[in-house]
């Protein structure tokens, strides 16, 4: 008896330890598939992971979990301390702890470029800490997760929030050092992406391309240089040794060499590739890749390409959001003037982009059926009939009027003249920087224009104008003049005669404006401070521009 109970109890406790292993199997499966599915573990080894990673993916295992869970706990002490250097490092040591946890990456890249930076009151300072959040991304979490389409969003969000709207109070010094930042990368080849995109990508293949008895590395030689050598000092100003550049000239290879360097400063710091750049340039127009706006583009676009159809449709939205409200950003002001003998930035309307900010909605009101991309259509219409016609575009305008004016409705009554002017004395009151802006360059332009074919009065009352509609929106922007107030009218007009206006007038036209501009209109020289991107103000200029001896009205 004793025997039949203990060989019961056995079989008893083999059926409890069989049951416990299934159910541990089930638990561990389950467990696996979310650590896997929320890529809290490494299924796959690291491409060119650096020793402290590799390290670490091997040596630690799934202790790296606890490792980084107390870093987060640090982490989040260190910032309630305000000790925000030491978290920088804390994030960057979580970055390598979990290098495919991309969720982390961009909370902590977020963190840092919206919560941290406002701690500061220095643009300088703020700038800074922006950097440092675009930085976590794209130099880091990319590097080890070189295809994530969350990177890719998160990293598109900053440039297009962060950076492209007026929500932050340093937010025209963060566009202001980025396209300086960008026109030493660019050079001379802005928008040339046609030479750019044939440039060499690597060393050997520039061997290749200047064939020959590589005169290039015999003059590198010379001068106790490697590749390398040239490209940490290209990097740093952007330029060629002068010495360097003449040789190269003489040679005549200066070409294929500096634009072989830009490809590689584009690809391997920014992560642009030529050929997508080139490819939304052919979709969307001529975008600007001085501004933050082209960027929100293309890595929203990388990511829409990169989540799956049926199972990420919001994702996907959340992209092709980014993307229209991006373009229509880059419609009101998503094109840079530098005025490189002057040192002059200044931003403009692209009114260019038109037709491919309006074909982005209807595209996207086709594929998610949202009402409110419909919505936003229908703010992008009322804004593209206005900015075009201030811009001389009347045509245009009045076919984007009639198109609205059928599919929308009632908020399009009247004729063109009439719905403009009403949208007028709407649009100053909740406009934005760069709507505000826009509208007043373009009765400047206007007034420059009717002034240079000898319509005097009709060109003060365009000036006239412009004077009132800025006055009203800086009335109106109040309190929120730190982050949203215009240059003063005389520096606008000032600024713009002397810069944009160039590109829009018909030479023959701009000579003879030029010729009856007094002396205070004309622009000879601005210091732009590179450190603080701090446009020096030109002396004041008069209210209203006229023929001399002629009457101009009066408020």
């Amino acid at each position: 008896m004793k025997s039949s109970r203990n060989l019961l109890s056995a079989i008893v406790l083999a059926g409890l330890f069989a049951a416990t292993l299934f159910g541990l199997s089930l638990v561990q499966g389950r467990l696996h598939a979310i650590r896997i599915g929320e890529k809290l573990t490494d299924v796959e080894p690291l491409d060119n992971a650096p020793p402290i990673v590799a390290f670490t993916t091997v040596a630690l295992g799934g202790f790296r979990g606890l490792v980084a869970d107390y870093l987060w706990l640090r982490s989040n002490k260190m910032q309630e301390a305000g000790n925000y250097f030491e978290m920088v490092q804390l994030a960057s040591w979580i970055t390598k702890l979990q290098p495919r946890f991309t969720g982390a990456h961009a909370f902590l890249a977020w963190n840092m470029a919206y919560n941290v930076s406002v701690t500061f009151t220095d643009p300088a300072d703020r700038w800074r800490w922006v950097q440092r959040g675009i930085e976590l991304i794209r130099d880091e979490a990319l590097a080890y997760n070189p295809g994530d389409p969350e990177l890719f969003q998160q990293l598109g969000w900053i440039y297009q929030h962060k950076m492209g709207k007026d929500l932050d109070d340093a937010n025209r010094f963060y566009k202001t050092q980025f396209a300086l930042e960008m026109i030493m990368v660019f050079g001379n080849y802005a928008g040339r992406w046609d030479l750019i995109g044939r440039a060499a990508p690597t060393e050997t293949k520039l061997k290749a391309q200047l064939g020959g008895e590589n005169v290039f590395w015999q003059i590198l030689a010379s001068r106790s240089m490697t590749f390398a050598d040239l490209e940490r000092e290209f990097r740093a100003t952007g330029l060629l040794p002068e010495g360097l550049a003449a040789e190269l000239a003489q040679a005549g290879i200066l070409e294929p060499v500096e634009l072989c360097l830009r490809r590689r400063w584009l690809t391997e710091k920014y992560r642009l590739l030529p050929d997508i750049i080139t490819r939304l340039n052919a979709k969307y127009g001529p975008l600007d890749w001085r501004l933050p706006e082209a960027h929100a583009i293309y890595w929203a676009t990388r990511g829409k390409e990169q989540w799956d159809e049926d199972e990420d449709n919001f994702k996907r939205l959340q992209c092709d959001r980014m993307v229209f409200q991006s373009l229509n950003a880059a419609f009101q002001g998503g094109r840079l003037i530098y005025l490189e003998d002057v040192q002059m930035l200044t931003m403009t309307p692209n009114i260019g982009l038109a037709d491919a900010t309006r074909d982005s909605y209807e595209m996207a009101l086709g594929l998610y059926e949202e009402s409110t991309v419909r919505g936003a259509l229908q703010n992008f219409m009322v804004d593209a009939i206005v900015s075009l016609y201030k811009f001389g575009q009347k045509t245009k305008a009045g076919e984007y009027f009639r198109e609205a004016k059928q599919r929308f409705g009632d908020r399009f009554s009247g004729g063109l003249d009439e719905f403009v002017i009403r949208e007028l004395g709407e649009d100053m009151k909740v406009a934005s920087y760069q709507q505000a802006q826009g509208t007043v360059q373009a009765y400047i332009q206007q007034m420059c224009l009717n002034l240079s074919i000898g319509e005097v009065e009709q060109a003060a009352y365009y000036d006239l104008v412009a004077r009132k509609l800025h006055r009203n929106y800086m009335d109106f922007i109040g309190d929120t003049a730190v982050r949203r107030a215009l240059p003063p009218y005389p520096e606008m007009k000032k600024s713009y005669i002397n810069g944009p206006l160039k590109e829009y007038l018909p030479k023959e036209l701009y000579d003879r404006l030029w010729a009856q501009l007094p002396a205070e209109m004309k622009i000879e020289r601005f210091d732009l401070r590179s450190r603080s991107g701090v446009v020096d103000a030109p002396p004041e200029a008069p209210e209203t521009i006229g023929a001399p001896g002629r009457e101009t009205p009066r408020e």
